[in-house]
């Protein structure tokens, strides 16, 4: 390997493993480490040992939250350069974007933890949505864009519960509200067993504020919220007798999951497939406020038709949690792959085209088909640059009830979208969906596949 090929190595994979999680991190959700060929004698010059020293850009945008910026500090520990990818890595990150949304951490990382075959990772964090999305669910679950629209807000300021020219109006807030999550705890251990076979070990911990009510400075209205009217009605849990208030909401839960992963290159599978089991429990014995329990399943298929340039790729993706459910978990499915502030249905990291968390539930159904075509392979300088067209149809349903009753509108978003990947690892995407239904678009442009 050439000195140019190996800086743009490091440059290339800490600007995109940093940037692709730039919304929540990598590390925390340990992936073991491929097994690396030790350099020839002629490169021992280019082994890296001890502890360096990295900085990052963190940047990506999507429609729902904005453009995202900020910065991520790695302290990595090398130690004699035989452990790859390192024998320890401390992160510290700074993100926010321009829609309100900060995922700020100090993360460890660990792949071979007391010379163990554990990976163990760590994180502490602050996760802030100041405008996180709300639709009601079940049957209600609806979306008419005149409740919240106003082209005229120069006049809200004086008078936020009317719009001139909008009789529908019902506040420039009525679908979102505030949640605050600090800290925001992590602990994860993964271990290989037998072949392709992986266990998953962790615990979450989680302290959110939630507040219905913005002031005037956010040009929130008077009246109720769409997540006050279904406070007032019953419909949910953690959020206590007086919605318009803050809301403290405490959740300790424990983590294990089953992983069988059969793909021949994880970045970019081109054959395979990757399927995870996972379980959650909290109680008051885990540091929880509530009881409940919940599982979800991943299952995803890779297969090339005709040729290795083009590309079946399907993801299917259920969780159901029953119990003393907590509003703020209405959205999240668990499991290795859906990290902390991926939200629920619709938005960057699930249903393109479709707004961000426009379903929630206790039982969600998720599903997401694409097709890549690798259409052109340049190497300009030797650097291999690959040029993928995607087309896609992604959807999902879901339940208020865990016994699968009062389902939302199934909804669904299409589109198409291009990929770069330098190397094969290390993949830009650009996505642009449309819902149908809502009559909603989003464009997306972040790192690595979407499953």
């Amino acid at each position: 390997m050439s000195p140019i090929r190996t800086t743009w190595a490091a440059v290339m994979w800490g600007v995109l493993a940093t940037s692709a999680g730039a919304q929540t991190p990598p590390p925390p959700e340990p992936v073991p480490p491929r097994e690396v060929e030790a350099p020839p004698i002629a490169e021992a010059s280019l082994v890296r040992t001890g502890w360096s020293v990295q900085g990052l850009p963190l940047l990506n945008y999507n429609s729902d939250e904005g453009l995202g910026y900020g910065a991520r500090l790695m302290l990595v520990d090398r130690g004699d350069g035989t452990d790859r990818p390192y024998r320890m890595a401390i992160v510290a990150q700074f993100f926010q974007t321009t829609r309100g949304v900060a995922t700020h951490r100090l993360f460890l990382d660990a792949p071979r933890v007391f010379s163990s075959s554990w990976r163990l990772g760590v994180s502490v964090g602050l996760l802030n949505d100041r405008f996180s999305p709300y639709f009601g669910l079940g049957e209600q679950a609806e979306y008419t864009p005149a409740f919240a629209a106003c082209e005229d807000r120069a006049a809200l300021k004086s008078e936020p519960d009317v719009c001139p020219g909008n009789p529908d109006f019902r506040g420039l807030r009525y679908y979102t509200f505030d949640q605050r999550t600090l800290p925001s705890i992590m602990v994860n251990g993964r271990r290989p067993l037998s072949g392709p076979w992986q266990l998953v070990l962790g615990y979450r911990f989680r302290l959110t504020t939630v507040r219905t009510r913005y002031g005037a400075d956010d040009l929130g209205q008077a009246r109720q919220s769409r997540l006050e009217e279904d406070v007032r009605a019953g419909r949910l849990v953690g959020l206590g007798d007086n919605p318009s208030g803050p809301t403290l909401v405490r959740t300790g839960e424990l983590n294990a999951g089953l992983i069988l992963d059969l793909r021949d290159n994880e970045p970019a599978p081109v054959r395979g497939m990757f399927h995870e089991l996972a379980l959650r429990g909290a109680s008051p014995g885990t540091g929880s406020a509530f009881t409940y329990g919940g599982a979800s399943l991943n299952l995803r298929f890779y297969y090339p038709l005709f040729t290795e340039r083009l590309v079946a790729a399907l993801r299917l993706f259920g969780d159901v949690v029953a119990g003393d459910v907590p509003f703020p978990l209405l959205s999240t499915f668990t499991g290795i792959e859906w990290r902390e502030g991926f939200g629920g249905i619709g938005g960057v990291y699930s249903a393109r085209g479709i707004l961000k968390n426009r379903l929630q539930g206790q039982a969600k159904l998720l599903g997401n088909g694409e097709l890549r075509w690798k259409f052109l392979a340049v190497e300009p300088g030797g650097q291999r640059l690959d040029f993928t067209l995607i087309a896609f149809l992604d959807g999902g349903k879901a339940w208020e009830d865990p016994r699968f009753q009062n389902g939302s509108p199934a909804l669904y978003g299409g589109g198409g979208g291009l990929r770069i990947a330098w190397d094969e690892n290390f993949i830009v995407r650009a996505d642009y969906g449309v819902s149908p239904r809502d009559g909603t678009t989003g464009f997306y442009l972040d790192f690595n596949h979407l499953f």
